[in-house]
């Protein structure tokens, strides 16, 4: 029977929401069901809420190794859906603004400031058709994989005269593969469960202008992030979420740190439907084993999105 007008909208909210936690920064996941497919055409704005109590600041250079911090970090981000040859693909734009509380020995005890803003481009090489919504609705799951690549602009806040910053002053760029195997009986299966791997690299450029030295690079850091997601309902699904870190050593002056970050994360989601073309995303984490050098802590984040 063909869904009613409402029912499918209600879908394409569902599904399309599922894209919605683009990542603020290298401080956190990405995010479950991030790189699914959605309707074609679908464009998604969202307002996200970040509370961290942790010794890494906004950028994943910055760890107060001395201590923690408290950081509120407000998000707006834009997503739309392209069409490239009958296969989908996504820009979207990414805003922070932060505000930093240090509660430990670190020089710097508040800032507030906009982040670095970010522009990234996902683009779809297996299994990411562009379908209306009715076909979308019908299409039967399986391996998707796809092509990302994120672009750091330094915007941000910035001091050399403070030890944590909000912006990084400096460029970067994380370059990823995004896989989802979903499993089901079609798209808009209310048990819909999925599997996500996603393999990122972020390479860094150098910071001219540091706190306590003449110039600061740091090296490539690798992030592995992992999902197992479920549909409870056509409204509710729920994840069990996965984050591993290695690298990232700094350089001062041409000369080592010995700081190579190593942290392993572990988190759930809960996303819910709200109305006809609104959600709620709550999601939490913690690092749960690490090396001295790598961040600690807490995360828990709060998303507001809505499809158009």
């Amino acid at each position: 029977m063909p869904q009613r007008p409402q029912t499918l909208h209600r879908l394409i909210l569902f599904l399309g929401l599922s894209i919605l936690s683009a990542r603020p920064s290298c401080a956190q996941d990405d995010g479950a069901r991030l790189y699914m497919m959605v309707p074609d055409k679908t464009t998604i704005a969202s307002i996200r809420l970040h509370q961290m109590r942790s010794n890494l600041a906004v950028d994943p250079g910055n760890v107060a190794e001395g201590g923690k911090l408290d950081t509120t970090l407000t998000v707006f981000q834009f997503v739309q859906a392209l069409n490239f040859g009958g296969g989908q693909s996504f820009v979207f734009l990414v805003i922070p603004a932060s505000h930093i509380e240090a509660n430990a020995d670190v020089q710097s005890k508040s800032i507030d400031g906009l982040g670095d803003a970010q522009l990234g481009f996902v683009f779809g090489v297996h299994g990411t058709p562009a379908l209306s919504a009715k076909d979308y609705a019908e299409h039967r799951p399986g391996l998707a994989v796809n092509l990302l690549g994120k672009l750091f602009f330094p915007t941000g806040a910035y001091s050399a005269e403070r030890s944590i910053n909000i912006g990084a002053n400096r460029w970067a760029v994380r370059l990823g593969a995004p896989i989802v195997y979903a499993i089901g009986d079609r798209m808009a299966d209310p048990k819909l469960t999925t599997i996500e791997l996603l393999p990122t690299i972020t390479f860094f450029g150098a910071n001219d202008d540091p706190y306590g030295a003449e110039r600061t690079k740091q090296k490539p850091l690798f992030i592995l992030e992992g999902h197992v997601t479920r549909g409870l309902s056509r409204t509710v699904w729920a994840s069990i979420d996965l984050l591993w870190r290695e690298g990232g050593e700094i350089k001062m002056d041409g000369s080592d740190a010995g700081n190579a970050q190593s942290a392993l994360s572990l988190g759930g989601t809960g996303t819910f439907a709200i109305g006809s073309n609104m959600s709620l995303r709550l999601s939490g984490g913690g690092v749960v084993a690490r090396n001295e050098h790598g961040p600690n802590g807490w995360l828990f984040r709060t998303i507001f999105g809505a499809v158009f």
